[in-house]
């Protein structure tokens, strides 16, 4: 723009610079014409005036009359030396227009001739009517015009003749040519002293409007502290003021939309909704990494392109479609895959759709697993208690009915009862127990402890177990890993819940092995069986609350083991994860950080208050 902006500004200055000296060439040659009109015009008049004045006086000379009445010899040789002195031919005329003498033709003036009859002339006829006559005409035909002048010659109230007059106008016309060229010298100095004085005033001011064409130039080059310095009082300083208070509002205003714009990405960028501002037509404008990552696309795919082409979805375009025939906000949820769906909001801006839309993607799957978790929850926490509770009232009933008179049934009953209540306060306190792990309220008392110390009570525990269903139990687990920093009775509590799974279903000949192994920044243990193992189906969802194979089913439990471990090791900055084939038997791995490993502020434990710091609870609505 600025490279532009000089040359058409360059070249609008030397336009008017131009338009200005050709204007004052112009008025200043009218003036010339017109001074040089009036001027000669003045001359003529003067030069006119003198001449009749000095007719005039040679006429009323007394010597004049004296050698009129003295004969036409001695008048001629007066009017010869009359015709001398004002360089004029001059003529005596009798009353009657008769020529009476005339002055000596060997003068400049020979060159004039006369009428034959001058008593024709107008001026003649004027004089004999008894006032002086004049006129201007050539001689003849193609010469020059010359100036006549007759007077009337009288002595008292006799007129005696006329004296006429012949002055050529030679001396006339060139002073006429004098004048002529001292105007045209004078008025072309005075023009091009305008002109140049025009020249310059443009080229002084033309330097102030580059020097605010360079600061508009870095202005819109994005230099927005630039303004324009000029000493110049006047209109240019007045513009120069007007400008930079311009500037500032434009500064500020261009900041503050910045700031806005800055904020405006931020939202845009953290929203984990999708939005996207479609135009008119429909084309995007605008669209946030959520919105791209809901569409599978990129935001630089979907800039500029319809939003049938961004969304590839006829039926989010279709929500679109509706909002654009309606001009009302259209919602609808969508299902994009057995496990994917969204809400999609599509609002006209300012309630007017001719301006465009502004439409919002709202993933719903995690609500929607949520939901599932919920429904399955409460379902797997109907069935796990239907079954303890139906054999209490079963026993109950069978007690009130006849039982009652036959102790040693009743004593059997009664221990079924009991065990029915052991495992219903199990499943509570369990629950309990996950329920504390997860809203970081249980106390874990950290300490650097051997990764040995840890895992081998809890195999050797379970030992004698193991060698009654005749597997084979493995410890590898050496004495010299690194410290770990854990809540030994919690990693207890772990290591117990895999190997009792692993004997658990593990059919008889059978192995368990428990490993570990140490890493830069963590130690990884793993609880290998050679049991049933789990399916591709089931293994995504082993660890999840109440949640039971279909072989685990038959064996029994509450479902709520592996939750809580996962919760356990989650707790300790671990990650826990299993591996398996259906028949071919599982790998459960879990991870402990080493007690010196370097740790963020965020998952350092809080030894001085004995627990973990909270891991976000999985809530169930």
């Amino acid at each position: 723009m600025g490279t532009r902006l000089i040359p058409q500004l360059r070249r609008f200055r030397w336009r008017t610079t131009y338009g200005f000296v050709l204007a004052v060439v112009a008025l200043m040659a009218a003036a010339m014409v017109y001074l040089t009109v009036q001027v000669q015009a003045v001359e003529r008049a003067e030069f006119e005036q003198r001449l009749v004045r000095q007719a005039q006086s040679a006429a009323a000379d007394p010597r004049l009359l004296q050698q009129w009445l003295a004969g036409p010899e001695a008048l001629a040789g007066e009017l010869a030396d009359l015709a001398r002195l004002l360089a004029a031919q001059v003529t005596a005329l009798t009353p009657d227009g008769e020529t009476l003498a005339r002055s000596d033709s060997d003068l400049s003036l020979a060159d004039l001739s006369l009428p034959e009859n001058l008593a024709r002339a107008p001026e003649v006829r004027a004089a004999l009517a008894g006032s002086t006559g004049q006129s201007t005409r050539p001689v003849e035909d193609g010469a020059p015009p010359a100036f006549f002048v007759a007077v009337p010659v009288g002595e008292g109230d006799a007129l005696l003749g006329v004296l006429h007059f012949v002055f050529p106008r030679a001396s006339l016309e060139a002073t006429l040519d004098r004048l002529q060229n001292v105007i045209l010298a004078v008025v072309s100095l005075v023009t091009l002293a305008l002109a140049v004085s025009i020249i310059v005033f443009s080229e002084w001011h033309g330097r102030d409007l580059r020097r605010m064409t360079h600061v508009v130039e870095r202005i819109a080059a994005g230099d927005l502290d630039a303004r324009i310095l000029l000493l110049t009082r006047g209109e240019l300083g007045a513009l120069a003021k007007a400008f930079n208070r311009m500037a500032d509002k434009l500064q500020t205003q261009i900041k503050k939309r910045a700031r806005e714009k800055d904020r405006l990405n931020t939202v845009m960028h953290v929203m984990t909704d999708g939005v996207l501002i479609l135009n008119r037509a429909g084309e995007v404008k605008l669209i946030n990494p959520a919105a791209a990552r809901i569409l599978a696309t990129s935001p630089e795919r979907a800039m500029h392109r319809s939003f049938m082409q961004a969304a590839r979805d006829h039926r989010i375009a279709e929500v679109w479609a509706r909002c654009q025939q309606s001009g009302q906000e259209e919602v609808a949820a969508i299902e994009l895959s057995p496990t994917r769906f969204i809400r999609v909001v599509v609002t006209p801006f300012l309630k007017r759709a001719g301006r465009g839309y502004l439409v919002m993607l709202q993933d719903l799957t995690q609500v929607r697993r949520l939901q599932t978790i919920r429904q399955d929850f409460i379902s797997n926490i109907s069935h796990e208690l239907r079954t303890p509770l139906a054999s209490l009232r079963a026993l109950v009933e069978t007690l009130r009915d006849s039982a009652l008179d036959d102790p040693p049934a009743a004593s059997r009953f009664l221990d079924r009862m009991e065990v029915e209540v052991d495992a219903l306060t199990q499943m509570v306190e369990e629950l309990l127990e996950l329920s504390r792990i997860e809203s970081g309220q249980a106390p874990l008392r950290f300490n650097p402890t051997s990764p040995h110390a840890v895992i081998a009570p809890a195999v050797d525990r379970l030992r004698p177990q193991a060698e009654r269903k005749e597997l084979t139990i493995t410890l590898e687990v050496p004495h010299d890993l690194p410290l770990v920093l854990v809540d030994a009775g919690r990693i207890h509590q772990v290591v117990t819940n895999l190997v009792h799974n692993a004997i658990k279903f593990t059919p008889a000949g059978g192995a368990v092995t428990v490993r570990a192994t140490a890493e830069p920044d963590q130690v990884t243990v793993m609880v290998e069986d050679t049991g049933v193992g789990i399916s591709a189906r089931d293994l995504p969802r082993i660890f999840e609350r109440f949640f039971k194979a279909d072989r685990a089913r038959a064996v029994g439990g509450t479902g709520l083991g592996l939750a809580i471990a996962k919760h356990v090791i989650q707790a300790h900055g671990g990650a826990i994860w299993a591996e398996s084939s259906e028949g071919r038997g599982s790998r459960f791995y879990f991870t402990l950080p080493l007690a010196d490993a370097p740790r963020s502020p965020a998952e350092r434990p809080e030894a001085d208050h004995g627990q973990a710091p909270p891991t976000p609870p999985l809530t169930i609505p």
